[in-house]
């Protein structure tokens, strides 16, 4: 029964974004361009700040660079101004995390970082999280054609009149997007707290000092973030389909994942474990066609070898710091896909939240009417 329900999940996800694509996009371009632009222009103020950095502290010693990597995309970074390549170069070094999940680490001499671990983060902290603003109108329109879908009625609907609708919550909706990145994010900011007062000069206490409980600390405050995350995943239909307050919308959330939680848990595992392989994939095709054109990545063409694009199918992450910055045609071209790539996974998150809310609230006769 559970594998028919999680197939038969599945099935609509595909077909429901299949079918409405266009929709899908025109709802979220306004927000998209938004986001992109911003990221965009981000990227080179960050530029500004990490070369004033250099030039106050580190003048001589290191450069600005990029680091492009198959799941961030490229950021500015700090690199040697001279790297100097010791003697058993050739051997990488290799280091092994055991936090929440297992990583794997591996640095080879050329600058050139593998990873693979469970590359699942709650969010990306870039202007890209703007795109959570397009959750509630696209929950409108998933919840919209799910009704639509029935004998009883049709549906024909317009990027417009999904943002006209939205907009009478607008104000409610940029409240609760906030909210619910400061709430399920609470656990990264106690285990930030902790690891300040445990490194502070004195330190408040000399038994945290031990810092062999710090990947303990990080496990739990782990587990606190995924049961936040879970418990109020289910905000965006309820405040877009529902009349409720920013704060009661949390609460029925809660309500409806009650005596669920571990399905939903591996429902969301699931889905961001694939979403990023297809990022990373996606992101690594892409940036093996760029090199073809540009030869400042070159080097992002040698590290994606045969051997190391195959792992990105498994979770496999590369990433390169480049010798210098990529030239600003590249480095916005880099940015603008994966900011659809990342674009490209705001629909799934939508249906499968919406459709997860119709279940739990019984069915389609919740959704408000247009």
């Amino acid at each position: 029964m559970a594998e028919n329900r999680r197939a038969k999940l599945a099935r609509t996800i595909f077909t429901q974004y299949r079918d409405h694509c266009g929709l899908f996009w025109r709802i979220m371009l306004p927000i998209v361009i938004i986001a992109i632009a911003w990221e965009v222009a981000l990227f080179f103020y960050s530029v500004t700040r990490v070369e004033n950095y250099i030039d106050d502290i580190f003048r001589e010693v290191y450069t600005t660079s990029s680091n492009v990597n198959t799941i961030s995309g490229v950021y500015p970074t700090m690199a040697p101004a001279k790297r100097d390549v010791p003697a058993d170069a050739s051997t990488p070094d290799v280091n092994l995390q055991i936090f929440s999940t297992l990583s794997f680490s591996s640095t080879d001499s050329d600058g050139t970082t593998w990873k693979w671990g469970l590359n699942f983060q709650t969010f990306d902290y870039s202007p890209l999280i703007l795109l959570l603003l397009t959750l509630c109108p696209l929950s409108l329109a998933v919840a919209q054609i799910a009704r639509g879908s029935t004998p009883q009625a049709s549906v024909s609907l317009t990027a417009r009149d999904i943002w006209r609708q939205t907009g009478r919550k607008f104000l409610g909706i940029l409240g609760a997007s906030l909210l619910f990145v400061l709430i399920v994010d609470v656990g990264a900011y106690l285990y930030l707290a902790i690891l300040w007062l445990v490194r502070a000069d004195p330190p408040l206490h000399d038994s945290l000092l031990d810092l062999a409980v710090t990947p303990y600390l990080f496990g739990i405050f782990v587990l606190l973030q995924c049961y936040l995350l879970v418990t109020l995943s289910l905000y965006n239909p309820c405040l877009i389909l529902e009349n409720n307050s920013i704060i009661g919308v949390f609460r029925r959330s809660h309500a409806l994942v009650r005596g669920a939680r571990l399905r939903f848990f591996g429902v969301y595992l699931l889905t961001g474990w694939i979403a990023s392989v297809v990022t990373s994939v996606l992101l690594g095709a892409m940036l093996l066609v760029f090199s073809l054109f540009i030869s400042e990545l070159g080097p992002v063409r040698d590290a994606l070898s045969p051997l190391r694009f195959l792992t990105l199918f498994i979770g496999g992450d590369v990433e390169v710091v480049l010798p210098q910055l990529l030239s600003v045609p590249a480095t916005v071209a880099i940015l603008i896909v994966k900011g659809l790539i990342a674009t490209f996974f705001v629909p799934i998150w939508a249906i499968l939240t919406t459709h997860l809310y119709l279940e739990r609230a019984d069915g389609v006769k919740e959704a408000i009417q247009p």
